[in-house]
């Protein structure tokens, strides 16, 4: 025996030496990997720079420097010009009354709808499941005006609920892919547990199946704000009342032939990308388990 097991004890170290060789150290791997995304991590980031950069040029001294990354003076003056020109937080509440309805609307819908179409018996499932597939794959742009008419259909148009509508129905469809996937990984066996203790439907979704998918509302949360907060057709096409119009209209009066404040229109893109950015930090942890949870 122990014969057998100082063999055994020699064995085992060289084939695992062989794995090590054969798929490389975890080490090494890891390295290799930092070492290719950091520059793309930079190169990212040169945009972002830039656009902050040019958004404290001074309005007097459009000069730029070290590849046109950075003004040669640094001033808040555009961002003062901005405030003083624009009714800011009206547009920025009219961003608010459109998004968070929107990925409201989504969550609470794409997560029922998810949920049915997983555990429950659904006529025509297969079908529907595929129509939400098709309907990722239609481009905006081949819907403004079918849905510019009936938004004046339903006496919608030049209002924010009409807006709020069409982006819970562009919505939808990813966020009911999204959470599906994330329901399908729970464990049958826990429905059926819930279903013998006499749990209805609608309270194993809710108190079971809703919270064990934040990682995909997370998700999906992420998604909607940055459709309904960065659009800028839909609000264009929709929306003729300057009293309605959300912040990213009002670049629109900062562009021209000859672009005479860049620094302004820089300025106003950055206040744009703040809620966001804003938002991803504050769930960063939920969204990477939703996307990992989505791919398995």
């Amino acid at each position: 025996m122990t014969a057998m097991n100082e063999t055994r004890n020699l064995i085992v170290p060289k084939e695992a030496a062989k794995t090590r060789s054969r798929h490389g150290a975890p080490g090494r791997r890891v390295g290799w990997l930092h070492f290719v995304l950091v520059p793309l991590s930079v190169l990212w980031l040169v945009p972002i720079i830039m656009v902050i950069g040019l958004s404290m040029m001074p309005p007097n001294n459009p000069g730029t420097q070290f590849f046109g990354l950075f003004p040669e003076e640094f001033s808040i003056k555009n961002y003062l010009t901005i405030w003083a020109q624009n009714p800011i937080l009206l547009h920025l509440l009219n961003s608010l009354l459109i998004t968070v309805p929107s990925v409201l609307l989504v969550c609470l819908l794409g997560s029922m709808t998810a949920f049915a179409l997983a555990r429950l018996r659904v006529p025509l499932k297969a079908l529907i499941f595929g129509i939400l597939i098709l309907a990722l794959i239609l481009p905006m742009s081949s819907i403004v005006v079918a849905t510019f008419r009936i938004l004046q259909s339903m006496q919608l148009y030049n209002n924010l609920l009409g807006l709020v509508l069409v982006y819970t129905a562009l919505g939808l469809p990813f966020a009911v892919i999204i959470i599906r996937t994330s329901y399908l990984a729970i464990p049958l066996e826990t429905y059926e547990a819930a279903r013998l203790d006499g749990a209805s439907a609608w309270q194993i979704f809710w108190r079971i199946y809703l919270p064990l998918g934040k990682p995909a509302l997370a998700v999906v949360a992420v998604w909607q704000t940055m459709m309904s907060w960065n659009d800028f057709l839909l609000p264009l096409v929709t929306l003729g009342d300057n009293a309605l119009k959300p912040l990213t209209l009002v670049p629109l009066a900062y562009r021209g032939m000859y672009l005479s404040q860049p620094g302004a229109l820089f300025a106003i893109l950055v206040l744009i990308s703040i809620p966001v950015v804003l938002l991803f930090l504050f769930i960063q942890k939920y969204l990477v388990n939703g996307l990992s949870g989505a791919i398995k």
